[in-house]
């Protein structure tokens, strides 16, 4: 491109008759002032343009930097929900499996203390039942034989007789007698006892 200077500095060549001078030097001077501005504005304009596309360059620089980061936070924030979706998932594996072992303990605590209870009742009835036959066995040894007392003259217990000594006045009383015998007393024991008691 044709600078002002250069087109300023232009010589033409004249040969005879050509146009007037002064016309064409006025003009020139005028298309040179006009061609200046034109040329300064040109140079500006290409400034701009190229600050304006430093400057494009720098957003897109910028834009990119931010589209990774933004990459970045997204991998990173779903990263993070997995490994919490994990991490939550692992707790409540753990309560489920320490809740179903509580239960399961709670069950076999329950079963025992059934167990342990149903033999306090049996214990209770074989008590009962115990205390029922010694009671049964006590009513019947002393409705038995072994137990009557016979008296060899009941008019004379109930009205003494005195009988008169040489030395001494006395009062006989009558002879009692109680018919017991020693087999009698020692079957009676053996009711009496008690077989031993299953401890719980």
């Amino acid at each position: 491109m044709i600078t002002p200077i250069e087109l300023s500095s232009k010589v033409f060549n004249k040969s005879g008759l050509g146009y007037d001078r002064k016309d064409v030097d006025g003009f020139m001077k005028e298309v040179v002032s006009s061609y200046e501005s034109l040329y300064k504005e040109n140079v500006e304009l290409k400034d701009k343009i190229n600050a304006l596309n430093e400057g494009i360059q720098y957003y897109k620089t910028i834009e990119k930097t931010i589209q990774k980061a933004l990459v970045l936070a997204e991998q990173t924030a779903e990263e993070t929900r997995e490994a919490a979706r994990q991490n939550a998932k692992s707790i409540e594996d753990k309560a489920k499996v320490k809740a179903d072992l509580i239960v399961e303990d709670a069950k076999r605590q329950l079963d025992q203390i059934h167990q342990k209870t149903i033999r306090l009742i049996e214990q209770y009835e074989l008590y009962k039942l115990q205390y029922k036959n010694l009671a049964k066995a006590q009513i019947e040894l002393l409705e038995s034989d072994s137990f009557q007392v016979h008296v060899a003259n009941l008019d004379a217990f109930l009205k003494p007789e005195v009988v008169s000594d040489e030395n001494s006045d006395s009062m006989k009383e009558p002879e009692v007698k109680a018919e017991t015998s020693e087999d009698d007393s020692k079957a009676a024991k053996d009711e009496l006892e008690l077989r031993p008691i299953e401890e719980i």
